[in-house]
């Protein structure tokens, strides 16, 4: 894990957190794969993530996707 995102290869992002949009709009615009996350109940938040170019899924769902992500990067 890194705090500093020009050093990441990926990005795993809850979309409450403070600044949220705006990180993941600057790293997908860097090339920087983003999960985003949040409540199922705000679907307008995880589509308005998805448009954004991030990979948005439910909080229940976060793991799963994580893993298929991790998977696709060290092939």
């Amino acid at each position: 894990m890194v705090r500093d995102d020009a050093a990441c290869d990926l990005a795993v992002i809850e979309l409450d957190a403070p600044g949220a949009g705006d990180r993941l709009r600057g790293l997908v615009e860097r090339g920087v794969p983003v999960l985003a996350f949040g409540s199922h109940m705000d679907a307008e938040q995880l589509r308005a993530a998805r448009d954004a170019g991030a990979a948005a899924v439910p909080n229940s769902q976060v793991e799963t996707r994580l893993r298929e992500l991790l998977g696709g990067l060290s092939s």
